[in-house]
């Protein structure tokens, strides 16, 4: 039988359309932030972090932007995708666990440990992991939203701090990488867009060649 998004009974429709219309497009513009990653790296670093906010590309960057901008930033976007997954965890609960365990089994393993941590612990494990998994779980064990977007973003903060920190004390390794990039804008864009483009089209193949889950 393949699995189907199905919202609890009861729950507003509203989270659910909100969540996935949330995730939907950040999720867009993190491809379309890494796709374009050589050229706004170098001409738009900021516009970089707010499209796709990885560690790395907050690292590169940190050394030729205003810290503080960056780390607004940084917080703020790495936080609204965040808060669009614990949606989705409190809109279906176990079953997206579940979904996750059924689409990659390592991972699905993972998150039931760190469900049985989540558990013990709580919200709390959110300052030390900010983690999307913690989130999923967060939703689903139904933790409330007062109690779990302060932690999590101060556990945001102080992930993004030590990133920028770390990217502060390597600016000029960074730089050498912004200045080879810079060096071959073009070339490096085209590449990188290639990739990203490719990467794309082997996932949705293989999502459509696999058996529906039982």
């Amino acid at each position: 039988m393949t699995t189907t998004r199905t919202a609890p009974i009861g729950l507003s429709a509203r989270l659910v359309r909100a969540s996935w219309a949330t995730l939907g497009a950040l999720t867009v513009a993190s491809v379309v932030g890494v796709a374009l990653a050589p050229f706004l790296l170098v001409k738009a670093p900021l516009l970089l972090v707010a499209l796709a906010p990885d560690s790395r590309h907050v690292a590169l960057v940190a050394g030729s932007v205003d810290p503080w901008q960056l780390f607004g930033v940084s917080v703020l976007r790495r936080a609204l995708y965040s808060v669009g997954v614990y949606g989705l965890g409190a809109a279906y609960g176990d079953v997206a666990v579940s979904f996750i365990e059924a689409r990659a089994r390592s991972l699905g393993r993972a998150l039931r440990t760190l469900e049985r941590v989540f558990a013990r612990v709580g919200a709390a494990l959110l300052l030390v992991l900010p983690f999307l998994t913690l989130c999923i779980l967060a939703g689903a064990a139904r933790t409330r939203l007062i109690v779990f977007l302060p932690v999590l973003t101060l556990g945001h903060c102080l992930w993004v701090g030590v990133t920028i920190w770390l990217g502060k004390r390597f600016a000029a390794s960074s730089q050498m990488v912004i200045d080879f990039f810079a060096e071959r804008l073009f070339e490096s864009t085209l590449v990188c867009l290639a990739i990203v483009a490719g990467y794309q089209l082997i996932v949705r193949r293989t999502r459509k060649t696999e058996p529906p889950n039982q």
